[in-house]
């Protein structure tokens, strides 16, 4: 930790941040990789040293550069939250009821079935708090024992399907359009039970957006699923 301490006290000689001062913090913050405690330890001592500092440099100089150094800290903390479900058991599941629990505007959701109950429930609590939610699904297996589809589409859901002979075979949710959840875990009680299965969480933004496009894309391709 000295060590990024002492380029904090060099640069802030002229308050200035150097693009090889900045690329040898970064260097040494991914090294040093603190936690969020010792995070809070460096950003004190950084204004520690403003204040020591403080009148032998004009004001807007002095918090430019503590502008700089705070950014410098919070970009590997503000680092996109990434986690991962397995099953048999109910990680995945709750991973997904958690994701449609918490979304506030949008949800899309692009998967091959949904016949697990505890899903199905938590999607129409979201449409019941105003989320705009659209579905896209397999066409073939609307009318499977137990399928739920028909259901949330009576319930007022837009739901596409696909129109051709093969499947529509993905497994991924975007919720406000900020996460994507995505493995090959089916909506189904078996994944749970049974299956060994895996779920991916992201807030990845470059990830996020290729979800977007392909559920946009899927969106225009597919047919409206009429029955309400």
């Amino acid at each position: 930790m000295e060590e990024i301490i002492q380029l904090f006290v060099r640069s802030f000689e002229d308050t200035t941040f150097s693009s090889s001062e900045r690329q040898a913090l970064r260097q040494l913050i991914e090294a040093y990789n603190p936690d969020r405690q010792k995070r809070d330890l460096l950003r004190s001592r950084i204004f520690d040293i403003a204040r020591l500092r403080f009148p032998n440099h004009p004001d807007a100089a002095v918090f430019n550069w503590l502008e700089v150094a705070n950014k410098a800290l919070l970009e590997k903390m503000i680092a996109p939250v990434s986690k991962v479900f397995f099953s048999p058991g109910e990680e995945c599941l709750n991973a997904i009821v958690n994701l449609l629990n918490t979304a506030q505007a949008t949800l899309w959701l692009c998967v091959f079935t949904i016949s697990d109950d505890r899903i199905t429930k938590a999607i129409l609590h979201a449409k019941q708090r105003g989320v705009v939610i659209r579905i896209i699904t397999d066409n073939e297996k609307l009318y499977d024992e137990g399928s739920d589809i028909r259901q949330l589409a009576k319930a007022g859901i837009d739901v596409r399907v696909d129109n051709t002979p093969n499947h529509m075979h993905h497994k991924f949710a975007l919720a406000d359009q900020q996460r994507v959840l995505t493995g090959s875990y089916n909506w189904t009680r078996s994944a749970a039970m049974y299956n060994h299965e895996n779920i991916l969480l992201t807030e990845d933004l470059a990830i996020v957006v290729a979800y977007q496009r392909q559920f946009a894309k899927l969106w225009e391709e597919m047919v409206t699923f009429g029955e309400r």
